[in-house]
């Protein structure tokens, strides 16, 4: 007859769960959840945006490139004052 002897000492000892461990587990997920929400409500708000009308997205372009001529003036004046000119012609029409 023939017998095994197993020693356990030598083998890995299974991870033991405590309460601190849950705690922590519970704690990151907590975490993770509270960023969805977030990230979901951001997201909500953003597509909520008006729309601008045709106006307003021309006065917005016509701001933005007034202030980048602004930017350039102190050296290329002449070049400035072409982009002020086509602010407004872009805003107000042909009739600026």
């Amino acid at each position: 007859m023939t017998t095994a002897t197993l020693k356990t000492s030598t083998m890995a000892s299974a991870p033991s769960t405590t309460i601190g461990f849950a705690v922590t587990e519970l704690g990151v997920a907590a975490q993770r959840l509270a960023l969805a929400i977030w990230t979901a409500l951001a997201a909500s708000f953003t597509w909520q945006a008006k729309a601008l009308t045709p106006q307003q997205a021309a006065q917005q372009a016509a701001q933005e490139l007034r202030v980048f001529a602004s930017s350039i003036a102190a050296y290329d004046p002449s070049h400035a004052n072409d982009l002020f000119a086509a602010a407004d012609r872009h805003e107000f029409g042909d009739n600026a």
